[in-house]
């Protein structure tokens, strides 16, 4: 197993994780990453410049994929609730993973190697959040050992419970 800089030639695995994603929380009825809120890559050679968008690579397929911000404007500015832990902190976004390799520890393991990511890069914290309704994603972080600390908005609007865990 192996986690990395997601590459170029990733693009299109990572695009159908994003589908398979907004597709199971679509038939979750949560409406999350549904309509203009579903995860793309647009943006991709920044992300890819910046070095911010990690793969999980099994047997040599993509199977999960992560952001890994050191700095996001809503958890700054849009938060409902105090942060336990000081600056600098890493931000998870846009975890997913695919349809056919899911309830395979995938999700945890990425969390897991950003985790590490983040220690060995010196950051204190690591903040993530998610849709009210997507109760298995806010299991999945209780399970890893992060702590609710209340709402943060994104873009100011959108509701989400906001998870830190302090390395």
């Amino acid at each position: 197993m192996e986690f990395r800089l997601a590459k170029e030639l990733d693009r299109k695995e990572i695009e159908k994780i994003y589908n398979d994603g907004s597709e199971k929380l679509k038939s979750l009825g949560i409406n999350q990453w549904q309509g203009k809120e579903k995860p793309n890559l647009n943006e991709f050679p920044d992300l890819d410049k910046n070095k911010i968008i990690y793969v999980l690579e099994d047997c040599g397929k993509v199977v999960s994929t992560v952001i890994i911000y050191d700095y996001d404007i809503d958890y700054e500015k849009n938060l409902k609730a105090t942060w336990k832990s000081p600056k600098p902190y890493v931000a998870l976004h846009r975890i997913a993973t695919l349809a056919d390799a899911r309830k395979k520890g995938y999700g945890k393991k990425i969390i897991e190697f950003s985790e590490h990511f983040a220690k060995e890069n010196n950051f204190k914290s690591v903040r993530i959040d998610t849709h009210r309704e997507n109760k298995s994603m806010q299991n999945l972080l209780t399970s890893l050992e992060y702590k609710y600390v209340g709402l943060v908005y994104l873009g100011g609007t959108s509701e989400r419970f906001a998870y830190e865990k302090i390395l």
